[in-house]
């Protein structure tokens, strides 16, 4: 149990500073890689993959920005 709720606690950290894309991203490829046995390869793409697709959803189509976090490291994309 404790397996889900550690990292599941540091990616809502992640959100608060980082954003909830990068901190999705990086807690997917995470969860692929270590739980999911997937290559690193793999997990980074579907975990970029996803992300980008939620992005444009949610700031492009639908125009409903999302917590971007504290730090803002997406600011360069002008959302």
């Amino acid at each position: 149990m404790l397996t889900v709720l550690i990292p599941a606690a540091v990616y809502v950290l992640g959100v608060k500073y980082i954003g909830i894309y990068l901190a999705s991203a990086i807690y997917i490829a995470l969860f692929m890689a270590w739980l999911g046995k997937y290559s690193w390869l793999r997990s980074i793409a579907v975990g970029v993959a996803v992300n980008v697709s939620f992005f444009l959803m949610f700031e492009v189509w639908f125009k409903v920005p999302l917590y971007k976090g504290d730090l803002d490291p997406l600011r360069f994309l002008g959302y």
